[in-house]
Order: structure tokens, then sequence, then C-alpha cells
């Protein structure tokens, strides 16, 4: 038993909590294969995929499908690929490997911390490192990779080389030891349906009120951000009279998560998984997004009779169990349908014998039975994808390949299965000519609010109730953000110019972030620029999940006068509010964090009305967005201001 004990620890370090991707947007004819052992199915609008997951498109077909990460991946007509490692580690980071068999895909996005991102075609993968779009193609002797925008890394038994913008590589699989480098990218006809829709999803307002980075381009169509005493900002979708949430629908049984609710609301999919749903009287019905980051399957009450279930949305915060009637139970609010024992799918469409008196034909249960386990559910296969089933193997301490250790052995990055490595390879190449490399100087300035809108809030700042009265404003609260007169500032020399730029372009991704202010701390330490370099590490520990670190640094920089330090109110604002979110990150936290978290919080509500005045709004940034960041802004204030009167 010993034995066994200790080839169980591994794996119970590395695995995490499991991730499903949306199945999104989609026209013509589109399967998919949820596990080996299911049969291909028609695609359905806010259909959870897990890991593994095969899609395939017809003729004239196309499909979308959202990631949690914020990734999209799209396919085109007659493709097939799969969701080849879609895992979450003890860690949180993220491990994503898509994987093209056939036909034409693209994606956008990037890695976040220390997360991976690759892609793989038959004979060849790219590796992402930062955000990025990318076409890929696979035809039966041949397979293409062509960056659209960004850059990655492009390998092959070949080689293995950054590819940018405006590069096309192109490999035959049955021929491994060339490949073809391009630096020209030929249009296609859906390239333009990819830049548009990447363009809608990023161009919503919802993102500023939830976590989440997926299926947020919907809400804003659908409904509207409303505030409210008793829940803090939530979203009424735009809905007849008399709908009820999860009446159009159906559930469908996941071995991992149990019957699972798929929407036939276009919008249905973070309303229904993260967060629940309340009935308020002059709002009607209003959904309050989650804290946690965790996919839930639909959090309902269940009743359960002779050849019926039914069902209704719990309240938030309700803390439900059978023996006791649910906060929002009504006839009115319940959804019923026919239910057969080992039912894989359960739906309410068509439903006629509606019970008058529910409670006297069916009673409260925690969950319906589940269907029974066919065994030889465990013997099917697949066949083996041309590109490869690529995984990502990681070491135990720091669970990447992306930080190895001097004590542990960097862990390889994933290669796909058709890829071997001959050497000395020939290499193939074809060039257009290149332009001249053209000299920019990179300008210094810190953005001016950038802090609105790229800074990721940590995943708990969430309301607590209490009662006390608030604490008195913090200094910065009568202050006005524009700038008083400061003792000049200036960069030592070019070398520091280029680490301060390159820190401020890296924001995206936090880690390298990190790397880039520890060199310059090292190089310049007493830099005239230690405040702002305090605020880019604030910055950067909060994407990390370092609260203690940030309210460390936030205390600092609040014991003076953030106005006479800082020449940009948007970093006033952001140490304000970093420190402010990062108030529910600390679970235990001392004296002296409370009382910033105070400071901060009391703070950020006094000078979010100096910050938003309407003479400060840029000409660039939207009425309605510069709105909802300042509701935004104020509502994590009075939620933490609301936790410290526990």
């Amino acid at each position: 038993m010993r034995t066994l004990a200790l080839l169980l620890v591994p794996a119970a370090l590395v695995a995490g909590q499991a991730r499903y991707a949306r199945l999104g947007e989609f026209e013509g004819q589109v399967e998919v294969q949820l596990q080996a052992a299911d049969p291909w199915m028609p695609a359905e609008r806010n259909l959870p995929l897990p890991e593994a997951a095969w899609i395939r498109t017809g003729a004239a077909s196309r499909v979308e499908i959202e990631l949690d990460d914020g990734g999209v991946w799209r396919l085109g007509p007659d493709s097939q690929g799969e969701l080849s490692d879609y895992s979450q580690l003890s860690t949180g980071q993220r491990v994503t490997a898509l994987s093209l068999d056939r036909g034409l895909a693209y994606f956008t996005g990037q890695p976040r911390d220390k997360d991976t991102l690759t892609l793989a075609v038959p004979g060849a993968q790219v590796v992402y490192f930062r955000r990025a779009r990318v076409r890929l193609e696979a035809a039966e002797t041949w397979s293409r990779i062509s960056v659209l925008e960004g850059a990655a890394k492009f390998s092959s038994p070949a080689a293995e080389i950054d590819i940018t913008q405006g590069t096309t590589t192109r490999v035959e699989p049955a021929n491994p030891e060339r490949f073809f480098l391009d630096r020209e990218v030929l249009a296609m006809d859906l390239d333009r349906w990819s830049s548009d829709r990447d363009t809608t999803i990023a161009a919503n307002i919802s993102r500023t009120h939830v976590v989440e980075r997926y299926g947020l381009a919907d809400l804003d169509n659908a409904g509207e951000w409303v505030s409210t005493d008793a829940y803090g900002t939530v979203w009424k979708p735009k809905a007849p009279d008399g709908w009820t949430p999860f009446e159009k629908g159906r559930w469908r049984w996941y071995d991992a998560l149990g019957y699972t609710w798929v929407s036939d609301d276009p919008w249905g999919w973070l309303p229904y998984h993260y967060g629940r749903w309340a009935r308020t009287g002059d709002l009607g019905w209003i959904w309050t997004p989650a804290i946690s980051q965790v996919f839930k399957p639909g959090e309902v009450y269940w009743l359960r009779g002779a050849k019926l279930a039914g069902w209704g949305p719990l309240a938030p915060g309700e803390h439900w169990t059978p023996a006791d009637q649910p906060d929002q139970f009504l006839n009115a609010n319940t959804t019923y349908a026919a239910f057969q024992t080992d039912a894989r799918t359960v739906d309410p469409a068509g439903f006629q014998d509606r019970p008058r008196e529910p409670l006297s034909t069916a009673v409260f249960v925690l969950a319906l039975p589940s269907p029974a386990f066919v065994a030889s559910r465990l013997d099917a296969t697949r066949p083996v994808l041309r590109a490869g089933s690529t995984r990502v193997t990681p070491v135990v301490r720091g669970v990447t390949y992306q930080d190895p250790s001097d004590d542990l052995p960097a862990v390889p990055q994933p290669q796909p299965r058709t890829v071997t490595r001959p050497a000395p390879p020939p290499v193939i190449v074809i060039t257009q000519p290149a332009p001249a490399p053209e000299e920019v100087e990179v300008p210094v300035p810190y953005p001016v609010i950038a802090g609105l809108f790229t800074v990721t809030p940590p995943a708990k700042a969430a309301a607590k109730k209490g009662a006390a009265p608030p604490p008195p404003a913090a200094s910065v609260a009568q202050t006005s953000p524009a700038p008083a007169a400061r003792p000049h500032k200036k960069l030592r020399d070019r070398g520091e110019s280029e680490i301060y730029n390159q820190a401020l372009n890296e924001q995206a991704n936090p880690a390298k972030a990190l790397v880039d202010l520890d060199s310059w701390t090292r190089r310049y330490p007493n830099s005239d620029f230690d405040d702002e370099r305090s605020v880019l590490y604030m910055r950067a520990y909060s994407m990390t999940s370092h609260p203690d670190k940030v309210v460390e640094l936030g205390s600092k920089l609040m014991s003076r006068d953030l106005t006479g330090i800082f020449t940009e109110p948007a970093q006033v604002l952001s140490v304000l509010y970093l420190t402010t979110v990062s108030a529910d990150q600390l679970p235990h936290p001392n004296r002296d964090q409370r009382l910033a978290f105070r400071n901060a919080s009391q703070g950020l509500l006094n000078y979010v009305p100096v910050f938003f005045a309407d003479d400060q709004k840029p000409a660039s940034v939207p009425e309605g967005d510069w709105r909802s960041a300042r509701q935004y802004m104020e509502n994590v204030a009075r939620k933490v201001l609301a936790m410290d009167r526990r």
C-alpha cells in the first residue's frame, strides 16, 4: 500500500479543476463527439466541451469555440479538430493544446502567466508565447501555418524558429527533413470572418463586471448591467414577461459533472455556469456573477416524481438541502420534464403534464439519479489523429516547462506524434524580399488609462455583508487629477529607457514583466522612476496571485501623497484599485493589511468621481465604457468596505 500511495502523490499534486470550452456561434453542419464512447451529435450552441472532445464541420460550415482563458478557436469548412490537452494544474496553471487534423482553423489568444498554449497540425506545431492570431491549414499531403498578427514559435523535424506577422511556414509530413518558409500570407475568404469575430468579442463592456473571459460579448447585446443595493452590479436579460431561468434548453449528462444545463438562450453560457439567478420585485430575474471561477453544471433545486423531474434556480448565497424548501420555490419558477431511469438527456420541450400541486406528486432531491455506468465505455477508442494528440507532462515543482529550476530538469515542449528529429536536416526556404528594418524611438510615458482596461481583477473581488460606518477618507480623496509641480524625473540612459518600456509592453505577460522589472531594479536600484516601477510591480503581482506583495507595495505608496508623486491620474487610481481588490485574496489579513484595505477602498471610492469627471474622459474612450468603468470601480470599493464592517 505504501508503494501505491507514493505513485498517487504526483497525480494529486498536478491535477486541478476540470476545464470546459464553449461551443459558440456556428453555421451549417457541425458535429461533436465529446468522448470516444459517445456517438457524433449535432452541435448545440452553449454546449460544454471537455478535454478530448472532437469537432468536425461539413461543406460550407464553420464553428467558433471559446476557451476559458479568452482564446478563440474557429474551424472552417470540411475541418476536424480536437481539444487534445485542455487541463488545469493544481497551481492554477492552464495547459492547452489544440490539434487540427484536416481543414482550416484560426486561433486568437495568448498564454497568461505560466500557462502553455500549443497548436498542432500534421507534421508541425506552433507554441504561443504572447498574443497572436494564427491560421492553420491541414491538407492531405501538406500543412501550413500563417501568422496573421503577433509572433509564435514554429517547430517541425527540420527546424525550430520564431515566426512573425506576415510569415507562412509549410511542411510535408511525408518528407519531415524539410520545410518551406514564405515571408507572405495569402488572403483567404474566411480571414475577414475571423477578424470581424475577434473585433466583436474584444469590444464588450461586460468584461468590467465579471472575472471570466469567455461568453462575454453575448451579454452586451442581450441585456444590461444595473446596480442594486442587495447584490451590487447585476445583469438583467431582455426577456419577455413570464420568462424563467433554466426553462429553454436541456440537461445533458457529463460523467465528471452530472446533469449539465445546455441553454437555448443565445447568451446562455456565463449566466448558467458561473453565478446564480435572483428574482426581484422591480427588476424581475437578474443574474449575479460568481466570485469563484469554477465551472458549475447549473445551480438549481431538484424535484423528483414517478415519471417527472422538476428544477428551478437557487438564490444567491443559498445553502440548500432537500430537507428545506428552496427560497425561490414556486410552481411558476419551476420547469418540468419527463424523466426515465438511465436517461442521459432531460429535455422539458413538449412536456404537457405540469403538476398543479407539485409537492403532492414529487419530493425535493439533491440531484437526479445518474445513468447506469456501462463498463464497455472504457474500451472505446478512436483513430489516432494525423496531427497527434499533443500533451504536456509538467514537473511537480513549478508545474511548467517555462521556469525550470536548477535542481530539476526542464520539461520538453510538447511534440506532435508524427514529428521525429532527423539530423542534420536540409532546409528548403522560399522567401520574399523583407523590408529594411525601421528604427523607431520608443516612447517613455506610462499609458494614461491602461489601468482601467488591461489590469485583470483577482478572481475573488466580491462583496461581503457588514454594518459598521465607513472609515475616514484617505488623504487622496480631495485631490485633483491635475498634476502638481514635481521634481523633474529623468531616465539615466538609453538602457534604462529600453528596459522601462520593455516592462510596460509585457503587461499582458506578467511573468515576463516580473523578470524585466527585477532586471531593471538590479541595474538601476536608485531610479527616478522607482515609484512608477512599484506600480508596474503591483500590476504584475496582482495578475500572478501575490496579493501580499501588492498590499505591501501599495501601503508604502499610500503612506505618501499619491497625487504628489505621480504625474498620471491613472497611476494614482492603479495603486488604490490594486490594493483594494487584493482584500479578498488574503484569507487572514493582519492588522496592517486590513488598514491598507480600508484606506485604499475609501480612497478609491473618493477618487473615482475626480478621475472620472466628464472633462477628464479621453476622446478615444466611448461614453458607455467610461461610465461602466466608473461604476465597476465604485462597486469594488464598496464591497471591500462592506467586508471591513464585519
